[in-house]
C-alpha cells in the first residue's frame, strides 16, 4: 500500500479547514449557552471524515477527466487503485456518519444531508452551472454539523445563528465558481465576475455585522474581521489582472490560498458571534494546513 499516494489522494491540508468549520459551529453553540461536552467534540472528527470522503469520491468520479488533464493524480496514475479508493471513501463515510449519529439524532441527520450534498456535487453538479451553489451548500452543512448541539438541546432552526453558515457557503460558492477552469486558467470575465461576487459577500457581511443587534458582542471581533478582509484582498486581487486571470498556475495558487483562508473566516465568524479569544484556536488550524501545503496540493 502506497501511503504517500493515499495522502496525496485525500489532500491533507484541506481537512483542517473542515475541522475549523465544525469547531466554529461548536463555539457559537457554546456562546449561545449550550453545554458542549466531550461527546459533542466528536463532531469535529465526523466533519473531517465526511470531508475526506468527499475528496476521495471527487477523484473517483473525475478519474477519466484527470487521466487527460492531471494524469499524475493517484487514481489515473495507478498509484491508488479504484477499488482501494472506493473502500477508503466508503469507510470514511461510515466512520463520519457513525460519529455524528453517536452525538445526536440531529447531528446524524445533518451528516446524512451533508453526504447527499457531497455526492450531488461529486457525481453531477460540479460540471453544471449549479455546481458552485452545491459546493457552498456542502460547506454550510459542514458548519451546521458543529452547530447541531443547539438543535439537540431543544433549539429550533429559527433560533440557530445561521449568518455564519450562510456567509461561509457564499464565499465557497464564489471560490468554486472561480475554480471551474483552474487547470487551463479562467476567462477574464469569469474571474472578475467571481471576484465581484466575493466582494459583494464581504460587503453584505459587514452590513449584517453592523446592523445585527447581537454582533459583534466584543470589539475584539473587529481585528478578526479586518484580518479576513486584508488577507482575502491579498489572495484574490491578483486575479483581476487579465494575464493573471487566464493563467492556470495563478488561478490555482489563488484557489489554494482561498481554501486555506477558510479557518480565518471561521475564526472571524466565531469572534463575531461571541467567541473572539477562542477564535485563535480556529485560526490556528490554518498553520498545519499551510505547512502540509508544501508537500500536498490543496486543489
Amino acid at each position: 500500500m502506497n501511503i504517500g499516494a493515499i495522502l496525496k489522494l485525500v489532500r491533507p491540508p484541506n481537512v483542517f479547514t473542515a475541522f475549523a468549520d465544525a469547531i466554529a459551529g461548536l463555539l457559537i453553540a457554546r456562546a449561545a449557552g449550550v453545554d458542549i461536552a466531550g461527546s459533542e467534540c466528536l463532531l469535529i472528527l465526523a466533519s473531517g471524515c465526511l470531508y475526506l470522503a468527499g475528496i476521495v469520491f471527487n477523484d473517483i468520479f473525475d478519474r477519466d477527466i484527470d487521466a487527460q488533464e492531471r494524469p499524475e493524480r493517484p487514481i489515473p496514475s495507478g498509484a491508488v487503485s479504484l477499488r482501494l479508493a472506493s473502500a477508503l471513501g466508503t469507510g470514511l463515510i461510515g466512520v463520519g456518519l457513525g460519529l455524528a449519529w453517536s452525538v445526536s439524532t440531529e447531528s446524524g441527520l445533518i451528516g446524512v444531508a451533508l453526504i447527499a450534498a457531497i455526492f450531488a456535487y461529486d457525481g453531477f453538479s460540479k460540471h453544471h452551472a449549479i455546481g458552485p451553489v452545491n459546493m457552498g451548500l456542502c460547506r454550510s452543512l459542514n458548519f451546521l454539523l458543529g452547530l447541531s448541539p443547539m438543535l439537540a438541546a431543544g433549539g429550533t432552526w429559527a433560533e440557530l445563528p445561521l449568518t455564519g453558515p450562510i456567509v461561509l457557503g457564499l464565499y465557497v460558492c464564489c471560490l468554486t465558481y472561480i475554480a471551474r477552469d483552474e487547470v487551463q486558467g479562467n476567462s477574464v470575465q469569469r474571474a472578475r465576475r467571481g471576484l465581484i461576487a466575493m466582494a459583494a459577500v464581504a460587503g453584505l457581511s459587514l452590513v449584517a455585522v453592523v446592523w445585527c443587534p447581537h454582533a459583534p458582542k466584543s470589539v475584539w471581533a473587529w481585528p478578526w474581521i479586518v484580518a479576513v478582509l486584508v488577507m482575502a484582498y491579498r489572495n484574490w486581487s491578483p486575479l483581476w489582472a487579465e494575464e493573471a486571470a487566464t493563467s492556470g498556475r495563478t488561478t490555482g495558487r489563488a484557489i489554494g490560498g482561498g481554501i486555506l483562508l477558510i479557518p480565518i473566516i471561521d475564526a472571524a465568524i466565531s469572534a463575531t458571534m461571541g467567541e473572539p479569544f477562542w477564535a485563535l484556536a480556529v485560526a490556528g488550524l490554518a498553520v498545519p494546513a499551510v505547512i502540509l501545503k508544501s508537500w500536498f496540493s490543496p486543489t
